[in-house]
């Protein structure tokens, strides 16, 4: 199984493609809770925009299942 790296945080274990030709996966990111089609598409939030506000907030794990161990979102996103 291949995976995919977030553009917004660099998470690198997004099980889709976050766009193809045919458009957005609908996935969201567990590490910054990015839904691509929804966040950007449906409220016009960009993802350079939602990185800097998920930054801003303390780059927190989104979603409810554990983050991996040794994971640190601000590293991630701008290492």
């Amino acid at each position: 199984m291949s995976a995919f790296v977030c553009p917004v945080c660099r998470y690198p274990e997004l099980a889709e493609p976050p766009r193809t030709d045919a458009g957005p996966s609908y996935e969201m990111c567990p590490s910054c809770g990015f839904e691509f089609g929804v966040t950007d598409d449906d409220r016009g939030i960009s993802e350079n925009e939602w990185r800097r506000r998920w930054l801003a907030e303390g780059a927190r794990w989104q979603s409810t299942a554990p983050a991996p161990p040794g994971w640190d979102g601000a590293v991630q996103a701008l290492g």
